[in-house]
């Protein structure tokens, strides 16, 4: 509420940013529990209104500049797109998404709080159908072309070619394609969801890994709190079946999911089956979700450290010390480890010096201060 208050001057504003001109306003990471929103993600979105906003002189609707901003979000990582819900699956099944020339009303005059978040996915699966077929190059062409205050249907006429009703048409057509099977199956996976959960409940793991597969499936793009993907793994992972929790965590991980403890763990179980540079990929992805996390600085950091990467390693343990950790001297030594794999004497000197003052009796410091000094370790 603090962030709702500060940017518009009441509470109860519910977004995660705004953006104002050539300024965005966002909730820190620290704001809400980690994990419960993507702050990468939130950044690239409210820069791309600040993109969308001043070419068009704010004259941009509502649905496109939202539209293109949730594109934007996964344009170029697609695991940072917001994923198909429940909500928008039953409105994808009741045919309640809006007419394009009329999706403004989706953000502006909402039935309920669903309708919002609704057309945001709505919106952004138009920029995304029309970069599809058109390229994205049209997608900058409308944007300019709302620039001259054209409203939705000319803009859509002048750079696609067809009426809106006709973009409607093909994209509805398209969408309802692709998600035949999940909006088929939603009711059989809700049911069948919960008997697995229950199974868990009971310690019934056998079950949960032989049955949950085909639940899982049944909906793949569902990865929030509770998910499939998460029951399985906590099975394998309670009969001790390390490589089983492994292969359904990486699984979570590339439909989307971003619980970090569900990620870390992953990143443990690569690290231990001697896939480092795949759980070094699996923690670079969590910095974005849960960037205050020391214990994914260290993890990432000692990663790169064993890699003999210097930069990374040295990136990730200043991220650290400007956390300030219980262990401050650990990670001026690591640090300093890392300077002296990228040959930075002077730098990596400072920060044992800054280890020791902490912990003067911390041998392993001691040991390459003398090696930076050139005097032999007894």
């Amino acid at each position: 509420e603090d962030f709702a208050v500060r940017t518009t001057g009441i509470p109860g504003l519910g977004a995660l940013g705004v953006t104002f001109g050539n300024i965005v306003a966002m909730d820190s990471p620290s704001s809400r529990p980690p994990g419960s929103f993507h702050w990468g993600s939130v950044m690239r979105h409210e820069l791309s209104h600040v993109y969308t906003l001043s070419m068009t002189n704010f004259h941009v609707p509502r649905w496109f500049t939202e539209g293109v901003a949730v594109h934007e979000e996964s344009a170029e990582r697609p695991d940072w797109g917001d994923r198909l819900t429940p909500d928008i699956v039953i409105a994808i099944r009741d045919k309640q998404l809006l007419p394009v020339a009329e999706l403004d009303r989706g953000f502006t005059h909402p039935k309920n709080m669903g309708q919002v978040l609704i057309s945001y996915f709505e919106a952004g699966q138009i920029c995304d159908f029309i970069a599809k077929q058109w390229g994205e190059a049209k997608l900058t062409e409308m944007t300019h072309a709302f620039a001259g205050t054209a409203t939705t249907p000319d803009v859509v006429r002048q750079t696609l070619g067809i009426a809106s009703e006709e973009l409607d048409k093909r994209f509805l057509k398209d969408l309802e394609s692709r998600n035949k099977a999940v909006v088929d199956n939603l009711a059989q996976w809700k049911k069948r969801a919960v008997e697995l959960h229950e199974l868990a409940s009971k310690g019934q793991h056998a079950d949960v890994i032989a049955r949950g597969p085909a639940v899982r499936d049944l909906y793949p793009e569902f990865v929030e709190s509770g998910s499939v993907y998460e029951t399985i793994a906590a099975s394998y992972t309670a009969i001790h079946n390390d490589a089983g929790a492994r292969e359904e965590l990486s699984r979570y991980w590339h439909a989307g999911g971003r619980s970090p403890a569900a990620l870390k763990q992953l990143a443990d179980l690569l690290t231990a089956a001697k896939q480092e540079t795949e759980a070094a990929r699996v923690l670079e992805a969590l910095l974005y979700i849960a960037p205050l996390d020391a214990e994914v600085h260290q993890k990432l950091g000692s990663l790169y450290l064993a890699a003999k990467q210097g930069a990374p390693a040295a990136r990730e343990f200043q991220a650290l010390l400007a956390g300030k950790p219980v262990d401050e001297a650990s990670a001026h030594f690591q640090l300093a480890q890392a300077y002296r794999v990228e040959g930075r004497a002077a730098q990596a000197r400072e920060e044992l010096l800054a280890a020791l003052e902490i912990a003067p009796g911390f041998r392993p410091a001691q040991k390459m201060l003398l090696e930076t000094e050139g005097v032999p370790a007894r």
